[in-house]
Protein backbone atom coordinates (compact mmCIF):
# COMPACT_ATOMS: atom_id res chain seq x y z
CA UNK A 1 0.00 0.00 0.00
CA UNK A 2 0.95 3.39 -0.70
CA UNK A 3 1.57 5.89 0.84
CA UNK A 4 2.58 3.70 3.93
CA UNK A 5 1.75 6.56 7.01
CA UNK A 6 2.59 9.73 4.96
CA UNK A 7 2.26 13.22 6.67
CA UNK A 8 0.36 15.40 4.90
CA UNK A 9 -0.57 19.36 6.01
CA UNK A 10 -4.67 20.67 5.69
CA UNK A 11 -6.62 23.25 6.28
CA UNK A 12 -9.52 23.03 8.00
CA UNK A 13 -12.81 23.32 5.61
CA UNK A 14 -10.49 22.07 3.08
CA UNK A 15 -11.77 19.82 0.39
CA UNK A 16 -9.76 16.61 0.39
CA UNK A 17 -9.67 13.91 -2.34
CA UNK A 18 -8.60 10.30 -2.00
CA UNK A 19 -7.58 8.71 -4.91
CA UNK A 20 -7.73 5.17 -4.34
CA UNK A 21 -6.78 1.99 -7.01
CA UNK A 22 -6.86 -1.24 -5.18
CA UNK A 23 -7.32 -4.93 -6.38
CA UNK A 24 -9.61 -6.35 -3.14
CA UNK A 25 -12.91 -4.68 -1.55
CA UNK A 26 -11.81 -2.61 1.44
CA UNK A 27 -12.69 -0.01 3.63
CA UNK A 28 -10.94 3.14 4.47
CA UNK A 29 -12.03 5.07 7.76
CA UNK A 30 -11.45 8.50 7.89
CA UNK A 31 -10.82 9.55 11.75
CA UNK A 32 -11.90 12.95 11.81
CA UNK A 33 -14.58 15.34 12.85
CA UNK A 34 -16.90 14.44 10.99
CA UNK A 35 -15.71 10.50 10.63
CA UNK A 36 -15.61 9.54 7.23
CA UNK A 37 -15.67 5.57 5.77
CA UNK A 38 -15.39 4.89 2.20
CA UNK A 39 -16.37 1.40 0.59
CA UNK A 40 -13.57 0.19 -1.75
CA UNK A 41 -14.15 -1.80 -5.00
CA UNK A 42 -10.94 -3.61 -6.76
CA UNK A 43 -10.80 -1.20 -9.72
CA UNK A 44 -8.79 1.64 -10.41
CA UNK A 45 -9.41 5.37 -9.86
CA UNK A 46 -11.73 5.51 -7.38
CA UNK A 47 -12.12 9.24 -5.58
CA UNK A 48 -13.39 9.91 -2.20
CA UNK A 49 -13.63 13.37 -1.16
CA UNK A 50 -14.12 15.09 2.56
CA UNK A 51 -13.72 17.96 4.64
CA UNK A 52 -12.48 18.14 8.34
CA UNK A 53 -13.96 20.73 10.43
CA UNK A 54 -11.38 20.37 13.73
CA UNK A 55 -7.83 20.77 13.70
CA UNK A 56 -5.47 18.19 14.85
CA UNK A 57 -4.22 14.85 13.74
CA UNK A 58 -6.40 12.77 11.01
CA UNK A 59 -5.50 8.75 10.85
CA UNK A 60 -6.64 7.45 7.26
CA UNK A 61 -6.92 3.92 7.83
CA UNK A 62 -7.27 1.04 5.24
CA UNK A 63 -9.74 -1.09 7.38
CA UNK A 64 -9.50 -5.20 6.78
CA UNK A 65 -5.97 -4.79 6.39
CA UNK A 66 -5.08 -2.46 10.04
CA UNK A 67 -2.82 -0.57 8.32
CA UNK A 68 -2.40 3.73 8.47
CA UNK A 69 -2.32 5.35 4.81
CA UNK A 70 -1.91 8.84 5.82
CA UNK A 71 -2.06 11.01 8.88
CA UNK A 72 -3.46 14.62 7.78
CA UNK A 73 -1.84 17.60 9.69
CA UNK A 74 -4.92 19.91 9.73
CA UNK A 75 -4.80 23.52 11.38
Amino acid sequence: MTPSNERIDATVGEKITLRVSSDTDEEIHVHSVPEYSFAVQPTADQSFTFTVDVPGQVAIEVHHHDKTLATLIVR
